[in-house]
């Protein structure tokens, strides 16, 4: 019975803290849009007030290295952290709900996700910590003074225990994962209560026929292709910034005077593409082949500057809005195939490569931008380039051992 208890103890602690978690993530999204509108209310070609206030921003993100370190944390520091510590600092993260959203004003092309994500897994080592110390002096808690009990409870910053790093399991427990999906209906809500509009934007209507699916693989390994080949381009674009910039200033610089241009003459490339899919959904379908070209190839340079020189954010949003309008530039030279068929096979199979996540690509298009009767095409291209990535992975350690042992033999 008190086992029982202690467990219900821990669940409801734990529900109300996600809680309160959840809707301060929401207040972060609900404040970089707010201040996005602010800032960007409509003509965006403004010379003076552009230049002037990414300057200002630029001074921010400055200020932010050399004090706080990169704000959001990445995702990949997160982790290394608890691989070898078992923990991850947390002490900036409520910083973190504010710079980001006043950097995101810049005009980077950029999302709120990258903060979303560090946030949330850094909320959730918290929660673990804190559910580590109350599970380990419950009885102490159940008899000690009303005052202590409450200081205990609601002092965020004390009465933590860390889980050892020699400690072997998973981060994410059925506990956390309960406490997560908590923490996501209380940030949906919190949103949904801000006035924030629907991210959800279908890309069209799809009328597609059993003779489409002839073209699904060609498709498919089209844009993979393609994909992986802008990626490459990517990462040459990013050996060039920082070999030949090293400085923090001089890349803030670089960068600002990138989206300086962009917020002049090619403004819809502002931002993540979130909200400018309704671009995509309606008279965008009907621009030229180059005009949509350029605008991907724009976008996918914009996004490789802006991640390394310092105007941080997600870029899970950003690839799939180039990659969709990839989708749409190709779907006018196949006319016989159904245009948002093909689109969707498109943006799947090249946003899977350059972000080397088929789970991820696949499902944010499937959740927000496919139509309905597309999310079993869009299960089935993501499957597939799940079990190609697999496949890959497990043979790269033999393909380098191959290549060494071909080297070896060469050298003799």
């Amino acid at each position: 019975m008190g086992n029982r208890s202690k467990q219900l103890f821990l669940l409801t602690y734990g529900i109300i803290a996600s809680l309160i978690l959840g809707s301060i993530t929401g207040g972060f999204y609900l404040l970089q849009g707010w201040l996005i509108e602010l800032v960007w209310p409509g003509n965006t070609f403004r010379p003076i007030f552009n230049a002037v206030w990414l300057l200002l921003v630029g001074l921010l993100i400055f200020a932010t290295q050399r004090t706080t370190g990169q704000l959001p944390k990445s995702l990949g520091r997160i982790r290394a952290d608890l691989a070898n510590t078992g923990h991850s600092s947390y002490r900036y993260v409520l910083l973190q709900m504010v710079v980001p959203a006043i950097m995101l004003t810049s005009g980077t092309s950029l999302g709120p996700e990258a903060t979303l994500v560090s946030s949330t897994v850094l909320y959730g080592i918290w929660l673990s910590e804190k559910l580590r110390y109350l599970e380990r002096h419950y009885q102490y808690i159940l008899t000690a003074p009303r005052d202590e009990r409450l200081r205990i409870l609601l002092t965020p910053h004390r009465f933590l225990e860390r889980r050892p790093a020699a400690e072997k399991g998973g981060f994410w427990t059925p506990q956390l994962v309960t406490f997560f999906l908590t923490g996501c209906l209380a940030f949906y809500l919190t949103c949904k209560w801000g006035g924030e509009p629907s991210v959800i934007v279908r890309i069209g209507t799809s009328f597609w026929q059993g003779r489409d699916l002839l073209w699904l693989l060609p498709l498919m390994a089209g844009a993979y292709l393609l994909g992986n080949i802008y990626r490459l381009l990517m990462v040459g674009l990013r050996k060039i910034l920082l070999g030949r910039v090293t400085r923090t200033w001089g890349l803030l610089i670089i960068g600002g005077i990138a989206i300086y241009l962009v917020s002049l003459f090619f403004p819809k490339l502002m931002f993540s593409g979130m909200h400018n899919f309704v671009l995509l959904a309606g008279s965008w379908q009907g621009k030229s082949a180059g005009f949509l070209f350029l605008r991907s190839a724009l976008k996918l340079a914009l996004l490789t500057i802006c991640l390394n020189t310092g105007w941080l954010g997600g870029d899970i949003f950003p690839v799939l809005f180039a990659s969709t309008i990839q989708g749409i530039a190709i779907s006018q030279f196949l006319p016989q195939v159904d245009p948002i068929f093909l689109i969707g096979v498109v943006a799947i199979s090249m946003g899977s490569a350059i972000l080397e996540s088929p789970l991820v690509a696949g499902g944010v298009m499937i959740v927000f931008f496919l139509p309905l009767n597309l999310s079993g095409i869009g299960l089935l291209i993501t499957g597939i380039l799940l079990l190609l990535e697999h496949g890959r992975k497990n043979a790269r350690p033999h393909l380098q051992t191959f290549a060494k042992r071909i080297a070896m033999q060469l050298d003799v």
